[in-house]
């Protein structure tokens, strides 16, 4: 294929790319994760009331729940088209998306090992990264995916141009670019910064397990001195994002805290982390996040519905039956709670008033109403079947049902059984359950915010209406696709006879698996925190299909 060729099927490519995005952002728009609705009020709040805060009314208290970056593009997005104009904003994600795309074909063309085979493979990252529906769904809803997978695919090209120069000052400066968007990733999303926690342990292991060239000819003392250096200037650029929000953080609230807090709580606010760590003790499927931590507060819980997992003995399935029975009914805790606290005092009667136990708040106070008898120039007949009336209609009134709370006393039996749980079984919590989480966030048909979405499993439950049963096993399958396709491009740069390729392995490894050991020690495993994988699955992935077209050429 001649170069003009390539340049062509490159620049088509791209405009199949952004027609694909841009069809998604006009026609599949989606605004219903709750973190969408947080993101645009603050955008809102940042032009309409000059505060950063998530309030829905006055006062507009300040805010650190989210990190301002994605809220700050909303609001220069509003400013320009208008406030709440989010299509605005999904073809201006369309765009981005695309050009991430673009950087996906460079370093596809960077990594491969054999310079003949380098256009090759990055037409072949660039349909793969063009065509893959599982990031391009992301410019259609109100949230960060679009603008983290950019920085990641940037950050990985920034640190593969400065691996590659020799010239230690040239070097210098692009380790300095790829801290400072490294330190705007995290602006935007903090889990990235483990994209950089990657970068540095790449830099660190490449001065003893890097080109044997390079290695021969710099002393180990030089070469310590220079990954100092290098490591040094990554460290400031990223931290230099950061100081900003950190100090009005601390001036604001009092609090050092240069990310977000990790359950989004304000300074203060009661987390139920023991309740979290019981979740964690179990929860191995994402179909159990939402009644079991996003409907937190609101809904109740179901013995029923969780699996038989989540116990050890009847005797531990007994007390979480209690302590869910408590929380479902938050009322009869509280009157459980005052009644024990009241328990011990003396009653004192009172002259007229016949003292009661066990009733509800209304009942109580209608019965501690002293009785007074009333006078024969005072009663009217009327006047006293009105008031008896009154008084029974009032006794009779239910108390308001308050909505299910986790408040701190549940928390703290929760993770007492967390604790015992993971006590009993150690190797259970360490390995088994962060293994079934990292296969969750992994496999499966990523179909989240399609008009399809759902669970692939049991199929007897698959709902026709939206023809999942068509859909989702497509999914499921494009994800072994680029799962297999990532493998074979892996396996050629480890079979590559050029000692860079593993370096470019190595780079990709933990970028990919740091970020998946992280998320699977969490409580709530949602595949969208991996879709960022995917543009590294396709960079591999153009590696492997060159190599493929290059064995067929040979056997032909």
């Amino acid at each position: 294929m001649s170069r003009q060729r390539k340049w062509t099927a490159i620049g088509l490519l791209l405009i199949a790319a952004f027609a694909f995005r841009f069809y998604v952002a006009v026609c599949l728009p989606n605004d219903v994760p709750g973190d969408s609705r947080v993101y645009t009020r603050m955008a809102r709040n940042l032009l309409e009331q000059h505060v950063y805060s998530h309030a829905e009314k006055p006062p507009y208290p300040p805010s650190l729940i989210r990190l301002p970056g994605y809220s700050i593009f909303l609001a220069a997005v509003y400013s320009v088209f208008g406030h709440g104009n989010n299509t605005a904003v999904r073809i201006i994600q369309s765009v981005l998306d695309t050009f991430t795309c673009g950087l996906v074909a460079m370093i596809a063309y960077y990594w491969q090992p054999q310079e003949n085979r380098k256009r090759a493979s990055s037409i072949a990252a660039l349909a793969l990264a063009a065509l893959c529906p599982f990031t391009t769904i992301y410019v259609a809803t109100i949230l960060t995916e679009v603008w983290a997978s950019l920085f990641a695919v940037a950050l990985c090209l920034l640190a593969t141009i400065a691996l590659k120069t020799k010239d230690l000052q040239r070097a210098l400066w692009w380790w300095a670019a790829a801290g400072l968007v490294g330190g705007l990733s995290v602006f935007f999303r903090p889990d990235s910064g483990l994209f950089v926690a990657a970068v540095g342990l790449t830099l660190v292991i490449s001065v003893f397990w890097g080109p044997e060239g390079v290695r021969e000819s710099r002393p180990l003392r030089r070469r310590v001195l220079v990954l100092l250096l290098q490591g040094s200037v990554l460290s400031l650029a990223f931290a230099l994002v950061l100081v900003p929000w950190t100090v009005r953080n601390w001036r604001t609230f009092h609090v050092f805290q240069p990310l977000a807090p990790t359950h989004g709580q304000m300074p203060g606010e009661f987390v139920p982390n023991g309740y979290y760590a019981w979740v964690r003790s179990w929860l191995d499927d994402r179909k159990y996040i939402e009644p079991m931590l996003w409907s937190l507060d609101e809904s109740e819980i179901d013995l029923d519905e969780l699996p038989p997992g989540a116990f050890d003995s009847e005797e531990e399935k007994a007390r979480v039956q209690r302590l869910i029975d408590r929380y479902n009914d938050p009322q009869d805790e509280e009157v459980s709670d005052q009644s024990s606290q009241t328990e011990a005092p003396a009653v004192i009667p009172r002259p007229t008033v016949t003292p009661t136990t066990a009733e509800t708040p209304d009942k109580a106070n209608a019965a501690s109403t002293p009785q007074q008898t009333p006078s024969p120039e005072t009663d009217t007949g009327d006047e006293s079947d009105q008031a008896d009336h009154q008084d029974s209609a009032k006794a009779e009134t239910p108390a308001p049902e308050l909505p299910p709370e986790m408040t701190p006393a549940l928390d703290a039996a929760f993770g007492e059984i967390a604790r015992e749980r993971n006590l009993r079984a150690p190797l259970r919590h360490y390995f088994w359950l962060p293994l079934k989480r990292a296969r969750s966030l992994w496999i499966g048909p990523h179909a989240d915010y399609f008009p399809f979405a759902g669970e692939l499993f049991p199929l007897e439950d698959l709902d026709h209406a939206t023809h999942q049963q068509i859909w989702l096993p497509l999914f499921a399958a494009l994800v072994w696709i680029y799962t297999l396709l990532g493998l074979a491009g892996a396996w050629v740069l480890w079979r590559s006879p050029d000692a860079a390729a593993r370096r470019w392995l190595l780079l990709v490894f933990l970028m990919i698996f740091i970020r998946l050991a992280y998320f699977s020690t969490m409580e709530n495993p949602e595949p969208r925190y991996t879709v960022e994988i995917f543009p590294f699955l396709a960079i591999l992935g153009g590696i492997a299909i060159a190599r493929l077209v290059k064995v067929r050429q040979r056997a032909s």
